[in-house]
């Protein structure tokens, strides 16, 4: 629900002449913790204050979010809805702590409810929903499926009578842009920390939720997509990852604690494209054992497990991580 006034997304820029809606401002706690080997570790708590608002609004529910990557997205897109519902288990019938959820969300496209498979909440079904959003939320251009500025009845709206800004043939060009961007290759996979490392990653269980192998479906529109095993490390559901990361904030079926499954693929490389990189929504970890040390609630377990290893088996846990 947009907020009154401000729309879906607080906008701290603005064009000139424009005032922007607000500024965020963020801070930061930190606590130090220990390993059982006495190795120490730290974890920043974010809170995010709102100032310099151009207007008071009403009531509002605030969530960041980090840009995840794009590269990839046309393989997830292309799994099955069938294979991503069978892996659900929202009642933990199994007992194994672990009851990932499908998120089905409102697609603009078919006017229907879909499947959600993209954003931190799973709150998107499609790549050109995904571009469209982006397109009108992000950057203030309008298109034939979000139609309608993103500061419309606001003082910072251009008033224009030029609306959809953005051609379809661009539309569509970005959509098949990210459908069609290549997984990064693996690295370092004979090594032997690396192997080791993925044992780890089994014993520990991590593989519940971050599945390493998925398939997609038959598409003659795209042959390089089509009917082809990915390891992608996700499962494409949200679980409740506890109230440490909780926003509390729901985005359709999922709640305020829970999060789609991150693909981890590429996962090395976060460093080298993004430096210094930052993980999990709001990019609050800065390293991938602080990322592994703030799951809670489903994924608890499998953190206390990594907790309990030696420093040399972390090493080597993380060395797998890397060389995704």
């Amino acid at each position: 629900m947009p907020v009154p006034g401000y729309g879906a997304q607080l906008q701290d820029k603005s064009v000139f002449g424009k005032a922007p809606e607000g500024r965020v401002n963020i801070i930061y706690n930190f606590q130090t913790y220990s390993f059982p080997d006495g190795q120490t570790y730290e974890l920043r708590s974010p809170a995010y204050v709102l100032s310099d608002l151009y207007s008071p609004g009403g009531g509002y529910l605030l969530s960041p979010r980090l840009a995840p990557p794009v590269f990839g997205l046309g393989l997830l897109e292309a799994v099955p809805a069938s294979e991503i519902i069978g892996n659900a288990d929202e009642g933990d019938a199994n007992n194994d702590g672990i009851s990932g959820k499908p998120n089905y969300v409102w697609d603009p496209v078919s006017q229907t409810t879909q499947l959600g498979r993209f954003g931190w909440k799973a709150n998107t079904a499609s790549l050109l929903v995904q571009a469209a959003t982006a397109y009108n939320q992000d950057m203030g251009i309008t298109n034939h499926l979000l139609s309608v500025e993103a500061s419309a009845g606001q003082p910072q709206s251009d008033q224009l009578i030029d609306d959809p800004e953005l051609a379809d043939s661009l539309l569509n060009a970005v959509a098949f842009y990210l459908r069609t961007l290549a997984v990064p290759a693996r690295r370092n996979v004979t090594n032997a920390g690396v192997l080791l490392g993925k044992q780890l990653f089994i014993s520990a269980k991590c593989g519940r939720c971050h599945l390493e192998t998925l398939t997609t479906s038959v598409d003659v529109r795209f042959p390089a997509l089509s009917n082809q095993t990915i390891h992608p490390y996700t499962d494409l559901l949200v679980h409740d990852m506890g109230s440490g990361l909780a926003d509390n904030r729901p985005d359709f079926q999922a709640t305020g604690q829970e999060w789609r499954t991150a693909p981890l693929w590429g996962l090395g490389l976060f460093e080298t494209v993004n430096y210094p990189a930052y993980y999990l929504h709001d990019g609050r970890a800065r390293t991938l054992i602080e990322a592994i040390m703030w799951h809670g609630g489903e994924a608890a377990a499998a953190r206390d497990y990594v907790g309990r290893l030696s420093a040399s088996d972390r090493a080597d846990l993380i060395s797998f991580l890397r060389s995704l």
